[in-house]
């Protein structure tokens, strides 16, 4: 389907209206996205090298570096040597890291379940469950 000329503000409506509840999400947060964003790709994939989280959060060497280091400071995240090639390595979350994770999942969704009870009625909170599946698709078709 093609996108309609008549349409064309809908991108700058959806990042108007998407925008501000990023920020509260981040605002609720205790670590930022890129923490948040290791962590994510360690409970997704299990492990992953320094390579693979620098593609999947999109940032740079260093930042990776710097970043990983702290969270293994921390206790959330584990270094490994590959067994086969010890010149790689691989982090894994440890259980503190899981746990955590989800902790900062928690407090992205209390304030937005907060602000949705404030500001919404029963008719709003519908049509925003019916928007879902859409906003899922667009989801889908921009992952790398």
């Amino acid at each position: 389907m093609e996108f309609e000329q008549e349409s064309s503000d809908l991108p700058e409506q959806m990042y108007e209206a998407l925008s501000p509840l990023l920020s509260l999400i981040r605002t609720a947060r205790s670590i930022s996205p890129g923490k948040l964003g290791i962590l994510h790709t360690l409970a997704t994939e299990g492990r992953a090298s320094a390579a693979r989280m620098r593609q999947a959060i999109g940032v740079s060497q260093q930042a990776i570096s710097l970043t990983t280091k702290e969270l293994e400071g921390l206790g959330l995240i584990e270094r490994h040597r590959d067994e086969a090639d010890r010149r790689k390595l691989w982090f894994k979350l440890t259980d503190a890291g899981r746990q955590k994770l989800e902790h900062e999942i928690q407090l992205g969704q209390k304030a937005l379940m907060q602000a949705i009870g404030e500001n919404l009625s029963d008719e709003e909170i519908s049509l925003i469950r019916a928007a879902l599946p859409a906003l899922k698709k667009i989801n889908t078709a921009v992952r790398p």
